[in-house]
């Protein structure tokens, strides 16, 4: 019995078993599941699951949900006025801050790498803080500077000889606010990208302009500038995307709201009220969907404005 069983040909393993057998072809895989499922838990089920409730609407507080299909799209669209006020709030600030913070950032920079500035890591320290502080730190500064009473801008303007003005009473002054805070938080972190793209550029560039006869504006106009270009689009295409998400100052400026007339509303405002204001989380969620989608043709936008295509520079 013993000769027929050896002479029987061995039974094939199935290619699961073959794969198991051999510990050096799962053991890899058990190494990377803590970060695939990890991933799958908190990062792709909550997408799928905000995709489907774009297209649903929730049922008060008991847990239940209708599918409405693109109702809540076309209501963003066309039914929702505060919408509009968002994005015309968004495309003011951000060109705003573009055109404000941009060239400041351009100089700060020159200024910072000169070779006569002494002390240029504490300079540069000083102006990257404010970059790093919490948004409602900045809010909570941006209460005190414009305060009607104590403010160091109405303190400023008194000096100057004018009265006492009420920074958040106007819609006029809004805007400024908002521009003004962001341009403290945000100018000095473009200094510092610009300063790395500026140590990038080649010595013997910047000595060639200079043996040619060209001043230090000319140097900075024709040479640093052009060379500059992807920090440039790296830094306007952030910014846009982070006023997308503006938020946290305008909250404790108006008192979670968007001041008169709605001039500090913004998506991440309105998103907030639908949600937790009036508990309308598959709105709220389309809303975010639409944000998403602008910041996409944004960041296309920038990309064919500054040349670029396919992580490569056009020529």
């Amino acid at each position: 019995m013993a000769d027929i069983a050896a002479a029987q040909p061995a039974r094939k393993r199935s290619p699961i078993g073959r794969f198991f057998t051999d510990q050096t072809k799962w053991t890899p895989y058990l190494f990377v599941a803590p970060f695939f499922i990890t991933f799958a838990i908190f990062t792709l089920y909550p997408m799928l699951r905000a995709v489907i409730m774009g297209f649903q609407k929730s049922l008060g507080y008991t847990g239940q949900w209708e599918w409405v299909g693109f109702a809540n799209y076309v209501e963003a669209f066309t039914r929702d006025p505060r919408m509009g006020t968002a994005l015309v709030n968004f495309a003011y600030f951000t060109l705003g801050s573009l055109g404000t913070q941009l060239p400041c950032a351009f100089l700060l920079a020159l200024l910072l790498t000169a070779r006569a500035l002494k002390a240029k890591g504490l300079w540069r320290t000083l102006f990257f803080i404010p970059s790093v502080l919490p948004g409602v730190t900045m809010g909570v500064i941006g209460l005190w500077f414009f305060s009607k009473t104590h403010g160091f801008a109405n303190a400023l303007v008194v000096a100057l000889g004018g009265e006492r003005i009420d920074w958040g009473g106007f819609t006029y002054y809004i805007m400024p606010q908002l521009l003004t805070i962001a341009f403290w938080q945000w100018m000095g972190n473009h200094a510092v990208f610009l300063i790395a793209g500026m140590s990038g550029i080649s010595d013997e560039v910047i000595e060639a302009a200079i043996v040619d006869g060209a001043t230090p504006w000319q140097r900075a106009r024709h040479i640093v500038l052009p060379l500059l270009k992807p920090v440039f689009a790296y830094i306007s295409i952030t910014a846009a995307a982070g006023s997308l998400m503006n938020y946290d100052v305008p909250f404790v400026l108006f008192d979670a709201g968007g001041g008169p007339r709605n001039k500090g509303w913004f998506f991440m405002t309105h998103i907030r009220e639908m949600a937790f204001g009036q508990f309308r989380m598959g709105y709220a969620t389309a809303i975010g969907w639409l944000v998403f989608f602008i910041a996409i043709v944004i960041t296309v936008v920038q990309f064919r404005a500054y040349k670029f295509r396919l992580g490569q520079e056009e020529v």
